[in-house]
């Protein structure tokens, strides 16, 4: 289908077109936007700071600033004519989620940065959603897919060609083996190849993309898991394929119960004698695991936080601010490091906007997960499985600025947003356009 053909199409049902339209100016600010996102300029500048450095937080990159407002004014303004659109769910949950956190920018830290950090969160939707609704779901995966694999390819060239830009800059200030590529932190690197993963094997492309490049894309994917080491990345990848395995027909979810009585085999073992555990771990210790890399200490100190002010959090962008103030706590456990987010998500948001903030993202959640068992759709399942998966040691992305890995979230979410029509209905759509080639 051509772009005139493709725009001719109701707007309602243009997102469900296939995406056979050729490169548009869309396309290019899209790659623009995604690309310098996920870029790391202060490590390709070398003025990159340890997270103990307090002006690591401040706003240096101005160049990123401006891309997400303009990105936010350019989405706000394709989108003008749907405020229908946007007030169904689960867009009408990401909205009043936003509201508050907004709201509780007024008792951070640092308000005026808290509000303008909020506001590339909510761009990051807004720009995916804007792209799906004027090119189409399906174009908007290939797109991705093709940021993504060249965004690691040159990730990956930069490990092996210039280590002091691609490898990571650990705790105590010296240099690992880990890569980190021009995203600034394995894990944020490592979820974009879960991204290509999963996306590829729950067929979210358009078919568009020819075989060679799927093959390409894999090969730099698992490259890249392997040379971040990102654990979280590879058990959300292995989560949001196996969410799509088991989903795709009823013979297949008969294993559910199968594999749910294996994992509580492999917990009891595991109890047992945890000292299996350190075959996984990079140091050989079980300890390393078995406290989360570390991530156990920030837990208990997170959570003595909530205790303390458990219904309305410390306000957006406050976790730093609050554990420089409590770091002689972890002193003994971590050193000087002192952790920039409590690395997990629940965490996260109960110590931004509390219980009222948890409870306002799980309505999205929630809605996400409701269309895509109304609409028997077990791509958005995988997306959001995988996600959730790679947020029980992350903040998910709701800890500064717009990162990389809030993108699964944004896609679920889009993904649901435009499943809500009957799928007959796109199906006829898909079939007429197609004949129209």
């Amino acid at each position: 289908m051509t772009i005139a053909a493709h725009q001719a199409l109701p707007s309602d049902l243009r997102r469900f077109a296939p995406a056979r339209v050729g490169i548009g100016m869309l396309d290019v600010l899209l790659f623009v936007y995604v690309f310098v996102t996920q870029l790391a300029i202060r490590r390709l500048t070398g003025s990159e700071k340890l997270a103990t450095d307090p002006t690591k937080l401040d706003i240096s990159n101005i160049g990123k600033a401006a891309l997400w407002t303009f990105g936010l004014l350019v989405a706000a303004w394709l989108l003008r004519r749907h405020t229908a659109y946007l007030l169904r769910p689960p867009m009408r949950y990401i909205l009043i989620f936003f509201a508050w956190m907004l709201v509780t920018c007024l008792y951070s830290p640092e308000r005026f940065k808290a509000v303008f950090m909020v506001s590339t969160l909510l761009s990051v939707f807004f720009v995916y959603l804007a792209f799906a609704e004027e090119r189409g779901l399906p174009l908007l995966f290939d797109r991705l897919i093709q940021i993504q694999t060249v965004f690691l390819g040159l990730s990956i060239i930069l490990y092996f060609a210039i280590p002091s830009v691609s490898h990571m800059l650990l705790w105590d200030g010296s240099v690992g083996a880990r890569m980190t590529g021009i995203g600034g932190h394995p894990n944020q690197t490592g979820v974009l190849a879960a991204f290509i993963i999963v996306s590829l094997y729950a067929r979210c492309d358009s078919g568009t993309l020819t075989r060679h490049f799927k093959f390409a894309a894999i090969v730099i994917a698992l490259t890249t898991l392997v040379l971040t080491q990102s654990r979280t990345s590879l058990i959300a990848t292995g989560v949001g394929c196996m969410a799509f395995f088991l989903l795709k027909n009823r013979w297949h979810a008969t294993l559910i119960p199968v594999l749910i009585c294996l994992g509580i085999a492999a917990i009891l073992v595991v109890s047992l004698d945890s000292q299996i555990l350190a075959i996984f771990a990079r140091s050989g210790d079980a300890d390393e695991l078995l406290t989360g890399t570390g991530r156990s200490f920030i837990w208990d100190l997170s959570w003595g936080l909530i205790k303390r002010a458990p219904l309305l959090g410390y306000g957006f962008n406050s976790t730093y601010t609050i554990f420089m103030d409590e770091a002689y706590l972890l002193a003994g456990d971590v050193g000087i490091y002192i952790f920039p987010h409590s690395h997990n998500l629940v965490l996260q948001l109960l110590l931004y906007g509390g219980v009222v903030g948890l409870v306002l993202f799980m309505l999205p959640i929630a809605s996400i997960a409701a269309v895509a068992v109304k609409a028997r759709d077990p791509r958005i399942a995988a997306l959001l499985a995988c996600y959730l998966s790679f947020t029980m040691t992350e903040p998910g992305g709701f800890f500064q600025y717009a990162d990389n890995m809030i993108v699964m979230l944004v896609l679920a979410t889009v993904a649901a947003q435009v499943a809500a029509a009957p799928y007959r209905r796109v199906f006829a759509i898909r079939q007429n356009a197609g004949g129209a080639r």
